[in-house]
This record gives structure tokens, C-alpha cells and sequence, in this order.
């Protein structure tokens, strides 16, 4: 278990026309990350929500896969939003510039590291 007692975070964001923008760094004792977010579901074309999110990840050692040595990635994934009748339809896409044996250095806000495209419905029931 990594102590993270030495980590700073700094996020920051506006609102903007019903659409919200905002960026984040944090410093860990293993990497360093930055995030810039963008939610444009304020000025929803055709009732469709559109969130968007590109992150690099800097880390402090390297780490090897079979065919080179990782020292920093990106990921980044798109989300469209629509509520269908009661229900929260949401259809995402997920990636990061790794791939293959180079998963194994990803430690990204993603599901997984190679591409993934996923359909999430969601009700409330209270």
C-alpha cells in the first residue's frame, strides 16, 4: 500500500453559458496528472448531452512492457448523454495512446486502456 500523504491537487472550473469547463493537476508520489473536462450538456443539440475528458499521466518511474519502457500516456473519452423515456441513456467512448503489453503501465481514469465503446442505461427508482 502507497502512503499518499505527499500529494497535491488543484482543480479548477467555470460555468459558461449553461456548459461547464475545468482542468485539474495533482502530483502524487508515483506521477503526475492533468486533466482538462469540458460538460456541454447546458446546450444540449437535439437533447443530447456531450461530455468530454483528456487527461496525460507523467509517471515518476517508467514502467516496462515487453516492447519499450512507459513513461508517460494520455487517455481521453467523449460521452453522449439523452434521457429515453424515464430512462438515462448514455453511449461512451474510452481510449489511451497505449495498447497490447503496454497496458500494463495504465493507471487512467478509464475502465481499461485499449479502446472500449460502451452503453450505459440507468433508472432511478425513488
Amino acid at each position: 500500500k502507497m502512503e499518499t500523504l505527499d500529494s497535491q491537487e488543484l482543480f479548477g472550473g467555470l460555468t459558461l453559458l449553461g456548459s461547464r469547463f475545468g482542468a485539474a493537476f495533482s502530483n502524487d508520489p508515483d506521477k503526475q496528472n492533468s486533466t482538462l473536462f469540458a460538460d456541454l450538456s447546458g446546450n444540449q443539440p437535439f437533447g443530447i448531452g456531450i461530455s468530454l475528458k483528456y487527461t496525460t499521466h507523467q509517471l515518476n518511474t517508467p514502467v516496462s512492457a515487453d516492447d519499450r519502457s512507459v513513461g508517460s500516456f494520455t487517455d481521453c473519452s467523449v460521452q453522449l448523454s439523452r434521457p429515453f423515456m424515464g430512462i438515462d441513456l448514455d453511449l461512451i467512448y474510452s481510449d489511451s495512446n497505449l495498447n497490447g503489453s503496454n497496458c500494463s503501465a495504465y493507471s487512467g481514469h478509464n475502465s481499461q486502456c485499449d479502446g472500449l465503446v460502451t452503453l450505459k442505461a440507468e433508472h432511478t427508482f425513488y
